[in-house]
């Protein structure tokens, strides 16, 4: 396991990243409210609070941590996000552009009742529903910006590697199909979790977590508790594990020995392009271990042992210099004191809570709201609650004043259109005049946000509302799950879309990517009884009834990370 130091102009000791891939172009800053409350005062803002809202290329961050901090957090997510596209490239659709990912980042954390408890060692929640996907971390330690000289060091910041596994994780899952094995998922955090960056070096190779210390264990002879072979089958008890058991010892030598494999198949070009090759053969319901044998060659005790030659030989931590990487382009605005009291709450809402915690937060929110009239941001958040917990009707008068004020906002357009299709769903004598509004709202919401997987979801739900359903606003299915992967509400609807519209290929490729997902036993079920179901043939009529009857109101996935250390 050696550290090489190189001096490169890019990552072509490795061939990962093409010349020029990243651009040169230098930070940007655009200060909207106030960055240091010491310093700058901007007009408009007043009465600042410690959170504030940065907005980059791929990001968007509400945060009440350390101004400074926060904008190196994110520029090097942004510089993560570049070598994620460049590994993921050929299984990512250039075609599509997903939302920006909204991070949460809390100096301690401090989240709503209604979201769930954390305790000491929780680092990380990522939520994902029809609302989109929403990540919460918190503040570990002091986050540091490194420098050359300190990048090799293996203690440096446990925030940031917090901050990179979910990044990584929330990468893999939005924006490409892969589902399995569940070894590589395991290996391919620990692994982009470990990346590190300054202006212009980069570190690749790193585990993030312990994973080096307990191969070096398992080298000595102290712990081995499983084989690779063990691994590419998945034999591991789910769950949480006391320090010291069995149970425990065998999770973090998963963990060790999947980032082996990752660090073996991402080694080289050829590796790389196996590994695209085995991720298929899984894809497409192959026997990991054997897929694994067929495209590496290796298995048994034969895999064992090019594994230990691998770590004694070739498993490196390369330091490259890579005077192009990207920077992140952020713009920065400090939120009012009324503002921060809505960021939680407004995030809470949308991680579709559970009807009893949703009217809780439609209570609260009403109570504080009051308090502020004049507040959009207050007033925005108490329209959402109104309209998926309350009574529609009463958000349509503040959001028609909205949108008249910024047509140009699909938030509030997309938010006036669901209040409408909401009333359209009572069936009252006005019915046709609300799904007719509902749709010119949000047909308006996808034009200024075509990326936006929630409108285009809310499109398909109003279409299921006709009669005789066109096929190309049933396909706004589609274009809800192209753009958000990992929600299991897209998911579904787009394989049972595609099956309407004729689409044998299409409607398997979504039914077994949820079929493929052991982390979600409930939805892989599903998914396999419709595919058992699709291959004896099934009436269109039944497959709209299904889509019909799919529930709207399904609470979010929640997703929790403990420390790794």
């Amino acid at each position: 396991m050696a550290i090489h130091k190189y001096a490169v102009p890019l990552l072509a000791a490795m061939a990962l990243v093409p010349a020029h891939a990243f651009g040169n172009e230098p930070p940007k800053v655009v200060v909207k409210g106030r960055h240091d409350p010491s310093t700058v005062v901007v007009k408009g803002v007043r009465d600042p609070s410690a959170w504030f809202r940065i907005e980059s290329q791929h990001l968007i961050v509400y945060s009440n941590d350390d101004p400074d901090d926060v904008i190196e957090l994110v520029n090097n997510l942004e510089r993560l996000d570049a070598v994620l596209r460049l590994y993921l490239k050929p299984f990512l659709d250039g075609r599509e552009a997903l939302p920006k990912l909204t991070l949460y980042f809390q100096a301690r954390p401090d989240l709503p009742p209604e979201i769930g408890a954390v305790d000491g060692a929780t680092t990380s929640l990522t939520s994902r529903c029809a609302s989109g996907t929403l990540a919460f971390t918190f503040g570990q330690a002091k986050s540091w910006k490194l420098d050359n000289a300190s990048l090799l060091r293996p203690e440096d910041d446990y925030t940031l590697m917090t901050n990179f596994v979910v990044y990584a994780d929330t990468f893999l899952y939005r924006h490409t199909r892969i589902r399995a094995p569940a070894w590589f998922l395991t290996g391919f955090d620990a692994y982009f979790g470990g990346m590190r960056f300054t202006d212009d070096q980069m570190l690749v190779g790193r585990d993030a977590g312990t994973s080096y210390n307990l191969l070096q264990e398992i080298d000595e002879g102290r712990t081995r508790r499983l084989r690779f072979d063990d691994v590419l089958h998945d034999r591991t008890v789910p769950g949480m594990f006391k320090v010291g058991t069995n149970g425990y010892y065998r999770q973090w030598e998963f963990l060790a020995r999947s980032f082996n494999l990752v660090h073996y198949m991402l080694s080289s070009e050829e590796n790389r392009n196996k590994m695209g090759k085995y991720l298929e053969r899984v894809n497409e319901g192959s026997d990991s271990a054997d897929a694994f044998a067929d495209v590496f060659g290796l298995s048994g005790q034969e895999l064992d042992a090019a594994m230990w030659r691998y770590r004694q030989a070739s498993m490196k931590i390369l330091q490259v210099e890579v005077p192009d990487l990207p920077r992140a382009h952020i713009e920065f605005t400090r939120l009012s004191r009324i503002e921060a009291g809505f960021v939680l709450d407004n995030a809470a809402l949308k991680t579709c809570p559970a009807p009893a915690a949703g009217k809780t937060l439609l209570a609260r929110v009403q109570q504080k709201a009051a308090q502020a009239p004049a507040v959009d941001f207050a007033q925005i958040t108490l329209a959402r609650a109104q309209v998926e917990w309350g009574d529609p009707l009463d958000a349509i008068a503040y959001l028609t004043r909205a949108v008249g004020n910024d047509p140009y906002d699909p938030e509030r357009q997309y938010l006036l259109g669901l209040a409408h299709a909401k009333l359209a769903e009572r069936a009252g004598p006005d019915r046709q005049d609300q799904l007719a509004a509902a749709r010119v709202r949000l047909t308006d919401a996808a034009l200024l946000a075509p990326e936006a997987p929630d409108v285009s979801y809310a499109l398909f739900r109003i279409a299921l509302m006709d009669t005789a359903p066109a096929d190309k606003d049933i396909g706004r299915a589609i274009d809800a799950w192209r753009h958000g992967h990992d929600v299991a509400a897209f998911a579904r609807a787009a394989a049972l879309a595609h099956a309407w519209l004729g689409d044998a290929a299409g409607a398997y490729q979504v039914f077994n990517t949820l079929a493929r997902n052991k982390w979600d036993p409930e939805n892989a079920a599903w998914a396999t009884r419709w595919l058992a179901r699709l291959e004896k043939g099934v009436p269109r009529d039944e497959l709209l009834v299904a889509m019909r009857g799919e529930r709207t109101a399904v609470p979010g996935a929640l997703s929790w990370m403990h420390d790794r250390r």
